[in-house]
């Protein structure tokens, strides 16, 4: 008996973590597909760790320590890599294919690259990367911002971060 409580108990809690892997990734607005360094997201009061496949969530405050970046890809295809020694905080990302669709990226330092999905090609006008200087509507399919200090600066080597 204590051997068919134990196989149960066992169904029961992979039962459990499948469903919550599940609801994560209902809830979440993309994932990370790759990463080197340190990446941690900040939500909720609390912090974790970010590796490849992880899931991303509106509200995480994702931050890189110096030599780490991030690649996350979005739930309508767009990618975003955040640089070395950046904040990004995602503020608003629903996907769903129609007019509610609505993007806002907050850039608090750093640096990004970000190819666009299919958001800000059929909803450009709902798609904007704020920062601290500026606030920015996206009208093509590629770009990259890099701030320094109170402005956007050159963009020299960004491209060496991407994937």
């Amino acid at each position: 008996m204590k051997l068919i409580n134990g196989i149960l108990g066992s169904v029961v809690l992979a039962a459990g973590l499948a469903v919550s892997t599940v609801a994560a990734a209902q809830d979440s607005s993309g994932m990370v597909v790759a990463s080197r360094g340190e990446v941690i997201a900040l939500s909720n009061g609390g912090s974790r760790e970010l590796k490849q496949g992880d899931f991303i969530f509106v509200s995480d405050e994702i931050m890189t320590s110096n030599r780490s970046f991030a690649v996350l890809q979005f739930e309508d295809g767009a990618k975003v890599t955040v640089r070395p020694d950046s904040t990004l905080i995602i503020e608003q990302y629903l996907y769903a294919g129609n007019d509610d669709d609505a993007a806002t990226l907050n850039l608090v330092e750093g640096g990004l690259r970000v190819i666009t999905g299919a958001m800000a090609k059929s909803n450009p006008e709902n798609y904007k990367v704020r920062t601290p200087v500026a606030l920015m509507g996206v009208r093509g399919t590629e770009f990259s911002i890099m701030l320094c200090g109170d402005e956007v600066c050159a963009q020299d080597g960004l491209e060496e971060f991407t994937d």
